[in-house]
């Protein structure tokens, strides 16, 4: 048996290489009755390739935005590990100021709403009543 030769670069044989004029088609394709592209398909084109940077522009601005306020929360966390207790205290008892400064408005509102549930079922109770002739 003989070994098959074989090449290295490809098994593919040469291509044709063609010199002179390009062969004229023997029949010719009738023109078509509708020009194949539009006046509106660059336009759809623009609208679709600029949608799509913007779509990219967006979701790069909300992704950078969440990393940022990753990285400020674990900053920030860090900073309460390392702080001294004194320092704790302090942050811990401004924090109550602000939450007791919230809730005495909510206080005064809660009371205001109570004082009127009171008065209104009081006023349904007294139509409810029958009146007593003398």
């Amino acid at each position: 048996m003989k070994p098959i030769p074989t090449t290295t670069a490809s098994s593919r044989p040469p291509r044709a290489i063609r010199r002179g004029p390009a062969p004229r088609p023997t029949t010719q394709a009738p023109p078509p009755s509708t020009p194949l592209r539009t006046a509106t398909t660059p336009t759809v084109k623009r609208v679709v390739w600029t949608g799509a940077f913007a779509a990219v522009a967006i979701v790069g601005s909300i992704y950078g935005a969440g990393l940022k306020t990753k990285q400020e929360f674990q900053a920030e966390k860090q900073q309460i590990i390392e702080s001294t207790p004194e320092d704790r205290i302090k942050d811990l008892e401004h924090r109550r100021g602000v939450l007791m400064s919230q809730k005495i408005p909510l206080e005064r509102k809660l009371a205001d709403l109570r004082s009127r549930m009171q008065a209104k079922a009081a006023a349904e109770a007294s139509q409810s009543q029958p009146k007593k002739n003398s």
